[in-house]
């Protein structure tokens, strides 16, 4: 099954490096959401996400007579998706963003039955821990977030970030590994 799906892109892809935009729209419509749902796990922004896939698209358009075919068509647009988001994510102008919108995202039910306070609580660690994972090395953070946001394998992440496999295990370990000692120190000064 799967073989026949990477046939039908090979065609559709050769298609498409012809200049046949109809080809190109199936590959776009069959692994736009694949591709959003990705860039969502990246920004958290519903915004973000449709622009960078917007964004991703295009280059896959303009790129595409690059395309060797040595890897499936998808991770190699999952490649140029993630690469945008990576520059976006650098920017200086998504971190001003991030601040000004975390301090909106911030709504609280008042007439829940749960204590306010514990909720505050876990949702500033949350947001501590996530801010944590943004500071980590690129590398480190790319890795666990499509293992663990994403639940991609070592296999695919490997083929992905054009990285050895043992290397993806092992940034993967030191990055779970400095989020558990991260969350120690700050249950440590939180007592």
């Amino acid at each position: 099954m799967k073989k026949n799906s990477n046939d039908s892109d090979s065609l559709l892809v050769e298609k498409a490096k012809e200049g046949n935009e109809g080809a190109f729209n199936f590959l776009m419509n069959k692994y736009y959401p694949r591709v959003y749902a990705s860039l969502f796990s990246f920004t958290k922004s519903k915004e973000d996400s449709e622009d960078l896939a917007q964004q991703t698209f295009v280059k896959v358009w303009q790129q595409i007579q690059s395309f060797r075919g040595d890897s499936a068509f998808f991770t190699w647009v999952y490649r140029i998706a993630i690469n945008l988001a990576k520059n976006y994510v650098a920017s200086s102008g998504y971190k001003k963003q991030r601040v000004n919108s975390s301090i909106d995202q911030l709504e609280i039910d008042i007439s829940s039955n749960e204590n306010i306070e514990s909720m505050l609580i876990h949702s500033q660690s949350l947001d501590d821990i996530k801010d944590f994972i943004n500071t980590m090395p690129e590398a480190l953070k790319t890795a666990f977030t499509l293992r663990e946001s994403e639940g991609k394998s070592y296999e695919e992440i490997s083929i992905i970030t054009e990285t050895p496999i043992g290397t993806v295990r092992s940034r993967i370990f030191r990055a779970r590994e400095s989020i558990v000692d991260f969350m120690k120190k700050e249950l440590i000064s939180n007592e």
